[in-house]
């Protein structure tokens, strides 16, 4: 049976969430969400749910590290002495996986259930990516310096020992049912935050376990975990079949579960609605000519939305998220044509320091750039001139003269092309 204190808590989590202060030690436990399914959580930045059958257990997920997997399975014990007839794979991201053989106590398990695209994502990929992560997750500080992410509870010093199951009975198509130790089980593609989403639906018991693709807190997206940026509204649709299961309780990869099914229904509805918005305002952006940075600063959350307690931003922003749709559909380039052959780091750098000490404004800087043909120089000054008076035409003029003398100094056709096509716009168009 449900442990009825557990729907206050679930309740208060949500509505407290972005205020939660950053805890210090994680014991984890067990929560028995509905008959026969536990959750273990606390343990490390992921959950794992273990779901009771008539002689043998179902693992979803395995946590972060063996060290992690191994509290939870010795307290999954206190509660069930079963062992282990499947694991199922919500995705392949290593902070979900890592830990199975702790629990079946083998390296070898009868089956282990994944999507036939799964595929295994370490943290960190070569020295840049593991400095990048090591300071998302403040890994280099001291606990008094460290934020910890509600999704992240990770104590620096954590073992992240590897007790991982390679997937060896994988599934094709959208839905994959099956009977296993008497428990119906649907396993049910869902590609969203990662293309080899998967979720379990349990419909003898209407408990959804969502995977990744569901957080009570933002989306986000600065994992650097090797995908390509998520599509959005691929997304959103995974969420809408998640909310046609009317699942009466939701567990997610992270954080604390969800109970009754108007509750659940709100959430994933306001999580689908969101991603829908950031796509839908970012490609409208894009088609008016903004680049990701004015797309960032622009973008806000309606009213509903902005208030929604499973929309916190304590994972992702909203800001991110932005740039994540114009990446996807844009690429690297910000459609600036300046960008096209930009003035070197240190270069402008330089440039920067001389005109803050030389006592010369922007505009009389452009103007001697253009009479020294450093056009790429007067390019840039003339793109802040137009920020700052962005209905001047004569800096539109300038620009398009700077953007005229870089493109004769360019031997790639498309990038000449397309900086005397902006420098005629400019001149027959305006700012």
């Amino acid at each position: 049976m449900i442990d009825i204190r557990w729907r206050a808590r679930a309740a208060a989590v949500i509505a407290a969430l972005a205020f939660l202060p950053a805890p210090r030690t994680w014991a984890g436990e067990v929560i028995e969400v509905a008959d026969g399914v536990y959750l273990a959580t606390g343990f490390g930045p992921s959950n794992s749910t273990l779901i009771a059958g008539e002689d043998a257990a179902i693992l979803v997920d395995a946590h972060h590290s063996g060290a992690a997997a191994e509290r939870a399975a010795s307290a999954y014990r206190q509660s069930v002495e079963l062992p282990f007839a499947a694991v199922i794979y919500t995705h392949g991201d290593r902070s979900h996986v890592a830990g199975a053989a702790a629990f079946t106590g083998s390296y070898f398990a009868p089956n282990v259930y994944a999507r036939s695209n799964f595929r295994l994502r370490r943290s960190v990929t070569g020295v840049e990516a593991r400095k990048r992560r090591q300071r998302q997750k403040g890994l280099l500080l001291g606990q008094e310096q460290r934020a910890v992410a509600v999704i992240d509870p990770l104590p620096a010093e954590e073992d992240t020992g590897d007790r991982y199951l390679p997937p060896d009975s994988l599934f094709y198509g959208d839905r994959y049912r099956l009977r296993i130790s008497g428990v119906m089980v649907e396993l049910v593609a869902a590609p969203g935050e990662t293309q080899d989403q998967l979720y379990v639906w349990l419909p003898e018991r209407k408990v959804l376990i969502a995977g990744g693709n569901f957080y009570q807190a933002f989306p986000g997206d600065l994992d650097g975990i090797g995908d390509r940026a998520a599509d959005f509204e691929q997304w959103a649709r995974s969420l809408d079949r998640m909310r046609a299961e009317k699942a009466e309780v939701l567990i997610a990869g992270h954080l604390q579960p969800l109970f009754g099914a108007a509750a659940i229904d709100r959430a994933l509805a306001d999580y689908a609605a969101a991603l829908r918005f950031v796509l839908d305002e970012t490609l409208r952006g894009i088609d008016a000519g903004l680049d990701p940075g004015e797309l960032a600063a622009a973008i806000r959350l309606p009213p509903n939305l902005a208030s929604s307690p499973v929309l916190a931003q304590s994972h992702g922003t909203l800001a991110w998220a932005v740039r994540s749709v114009y990446a996807r559909h844009m690429g690297w380039f910000d459609g600036k044509p300046g960008s096209l052959a930009p003035l070197a780091p240190r270069t402008l750098a330089w440039r920067l320091h001389e005109l803050a000490t030389g006592g010369v404004s922007l505009d009389e800087a452009l103007d001697n750039a253009l009479l020294l043909r450093d056009y790429r120089w007067a390019a840039y000054l003339a793109d802040q001139l137009m920020l700052i008076e962005p209905l001047e035409m004569r800096h539109a003029e300038r620009k398009a003269g700077a953007l005229e003398g870089m493109a004769r100094g360019l031997e790639n056709p498309q990038a000449r092309n397309y900086l005397l096509s902006a420098a005629r716009e400019l001149r027959l168009n305006g700012p």
